[in-house]
């Protein structure tokens, strides 16, 4: 029975069990833990084939497998799986030169718009809080924003991280470039919490833990959070330096206050015109005060005089004359109504720097069993030299300088392969957000270095990326499979094929929108309205939320633990939890929701109507328009045939019979799927 409390103790005195202690010289010979090198270009036969240093990698794989890439793509499926790269929404227009698209949609406000719902994923975007209290995170827009806006000027991915994580810190030149800064910290705030934990001490340190799994995960490839409670059972990460990491968030405030519902701290970020306007309100509500108090002055003066006393009544207003109530009430009125409507001062979800602070171990990650030392902050022994950070800041600038450094092994990694995935459907580490010991190894170890080792040296631009990925050989190959690679290589780990992939719950929205002619590309800004800090839903409560606008599917609120129907059909990915590879799932609601869903009827009405406005037209003709415009292709003599036999037969109804054909046709797998 004693055998517990020696344990304890044990633990106690020295913050760690021997039992648990790691190697961390042994961990450090991981692969990923490795310094990142530029590998040579390997020998390829068919030396014709690539198009760039990427396909070298490729092809010299397939070669060693006794295995050909596939043709290449035809351009009009090259021309769309480009579009929905890039942009998320379906070509139009005749075929273009392939690098000159490239740099012209990139440079469209909607490649930001596309890229950054990928980011969204990765750092647990959402509108709402979820968990026990759902409030809504009414601000969280502006990071959204913020980060469209650093896709489309292809802001560095070094500098991308560190303002997210330590924008607070950095030096600002204007008031703009602070504004930015300040919101770029919601990164670390966005996650779920349990805003009515009683324990005060546990609701912080659940914060903190959230903050570093999402900071391991999105940024490192590390289950850092699995650290919290013991030494990490796979990875050389012992519980001191999860402790170490804590110290840093413990030393950042998070929360305005921890009082049941509890509340999370925005950022300033008023604008000087903003800012004086509210001055302008204020001085104006004091302006009508002192008249106000200027106005009674002179009542009671008067009523001293009219009762000839020199002391006024306990209640002097009632007293006053009629004539002096009603100007007193119409004061006020017009006080209450100037103090009923203040300009906004405009703020944003994020952290700033709190008390310096450094934390014990403890035990089984319990506050109320702390060790007896102190972990001094700093960053995981295995990637680091494990020196203790120094001065009263809270050592998020230096962790973030840390992770965006060249010399760490693992950021540049584990963010090219986020991009291949994107293009891919698989990255070349299948498990994106885990480059551990239980993580999958890479697929072409050589081509994940030499990526990484391009993108530093490419100033971690991530439309140079794109790029360089869209124009290899690799990525414009067709998804036909010969015999022999469906027997040797059946799941495309060697890339002998592009894969075929469905669009995405984003994009099967959007393009639908705009196909029927009804998206709004307005870009930035909010389309739902609600109080900050207050509740959308729980279990007790309706969720009033609405999704019927034309904006883009990115604009459109998430929120935890209700997300929208048509988001949890098509695979959109849990917005409590980092995500860098969404599931890719075939249910029979989706085929449902194509049939039913008052959007599709929406959109493809719209389309029937469209069709139907040139009267001059034939059916034949106008089944070539739609067939142009839903599959960027002309039918087949027989396909016009079949469509115009359907038209004649379906309904009495022209527009009817129009609006299903449009319907079956963005129902088919050639308008779903990407070739």
């Amino acid at each position: 029975m004693k055998l517990p409390l020696i344990i304890t103790a044990a633990f106690l005195a020295g913050g760690l069990w021997a039992a648990e202690k790691i190697d961390l010289a042994k961990g450090r010979e991981h692969w990923a833990f490795q310094p990142v090198t530029r590998p040579a270009l390997p020998a390829v036969k068919a030396k014709a084939w690539p198009e760039n240093g990427l396909d070298h990698f490729i092809l010299a794989r397939l070669e060693k497998a006794g295995l050909q890439p596939a043709p290449a793509a035809s351009a009009r499926d090259l021309q769309r799986r480009i579009h929905y790269a890039l942009t998320g929404l379906p070509p139009s227009g005749k075929i273009e030169n392939t690098e000159s698209l490239i740099t012209k949609l990139l440079a469209t406000p909607q490649y930001g718009e596309r890229w950054a719902r990928h980011w969204l994923d990765v750092v647990r975007y959402a509108d709402s809080n979820g968990l026990d209290e759902n409030a809504a995170h009414a601000n969280a827009w502006r990071y959204r924003d913020y980060v469209v806006a650093a896709f489309n000027a292809d802001k560095p991915y070094d500098q991308f991280l560190i303002e997210q994580i330590a924008g607070d810190r950095m030096t600002a030149e204007d008031e703009a470039r602070r504004r930015e800064l300040f919101i770029a910290t919601g990164y670390l705030s966005l996650g779920p919490k349990v805003l009515a934990e009683p324990d005060k001490v546990k609701m912080e340190m659940d914060i903190i833990d959230e903050q570093i799994d999402t900071l391991g995960k999105s940024l490192l490839g590390l289950t850092l959070g699995c650290a919290r409670c013991h030494d990490h059972k796979f990875d050389p990460i012992p519980t001191a330096d999860y402790y170490a990491l804590a110290g840093i968030f413990k030393s950042t405030k998070t929360m305005e206050s921890l009082k049941t519902i509890a509340k999370w701290h925005e950022n300033p970020v008023a604008t000087p015109a903003e800012k004086q306007l509210r001055a302008k309100h204020d001085a104006l509500v004091a302006a009508q005060k002192k008249v106000i108090s200027a106005f009674t002055d002179k009542a009671n003066a008067q009523l001293l005089v009219s009762l000839k006393v020199e002391k006024l009544p306990a209640k002097p207003e009632e007293k006053y004359p009629k004539p002096t109530k009603d100007e007193l009430t119409k004061l006020r009125a017009a006080l209450k109504q100037i103090e009923a409507n203040p300009p906004l001062l405009p703020s944003a979800m994020g952290v700033m720097d709190g008390n310096t602070t450094e934390l014990p171990v403890f035990m089984r990650g319990d506050h109320n069993t702390p060790a007896k030392d102190k972990q001094q902050r700093r960053f995981p022994q295995v990637l680091s030299n494990g020196k203790p950070l120094t001065g009263d800041a809270s050592g998020r600038l230096a962790l973030a300088k840390w992770i965006a450094d060249k010399k760490n092994p693992l950021t540049a990694r584990v963010m090219v392969n986020r991009v291949w995935r994107w293009h891919f459907g698989r990255g070349l580490v299948a498990t994106t957000d885990n480059f551990g010991f239980q993580g999958e190894p890479p697929s072409h170890p050589e081509l994940l270095d030499w990526l990484a080792w391009w993108f530093m040296d490419n100033g971690w631009s991530i439309k140079k990326l794109n790029t360089l990925i869209l124009t290899s050989a690799t990525y414009q190959m067709s998804t036909t499979a010969s015999p022999a690679a469906l027997k040797a290589d059946p799941n495309n780990v060697l890339l002998s094929r592009a894969p075929l992939r469905r669009l995405e719950a984003e994009p099967l929205r959007d393009s639908l929108l705009e196909l029927a002619g009804l998206l709004d590309k307005k870009v930035g800004g909010y389309v739902w309205t609600f109080e900050n800090y207050k509740l959308v839903f729980n279990h007790t409560s309706e969720d009033a939320t609405t999704y019927e606008s034309n904006r883009r599917a990115l604009y459109l609120p998430v929120i935890r633990n209700h997300v929208y129907d048509l988001f949890e059909l098509f695979d959109f990915p849990d917005p409590g939890t980092v995500n860098g590879s969404r599931a890719d799932s075939t249910i029979a609601p989706q085929a449902l929701y194509l049939m039913n869903s008052p959007l599709v009827l929406r959109a493809t009405e719209a389309m029937a109507k469209d069709l139907l406005k040139e009267k001059k037209l034939t059916n034949a003709q106008r089944a070539e328009q739609l067939y142009a415009k839903i599959y960027h292709r002309a039918p087949t003599a027989k396909e016009t045939e079949r469509a115009v036999a359907f038209i004649n037969n379906f309904a009495q109804d022209r527009e009817a019979s129009w609006q299903a054909l449009a319907q079956a046709l963005v129902a088919s797998n050639e308008f779903l799927y990407l070739k």
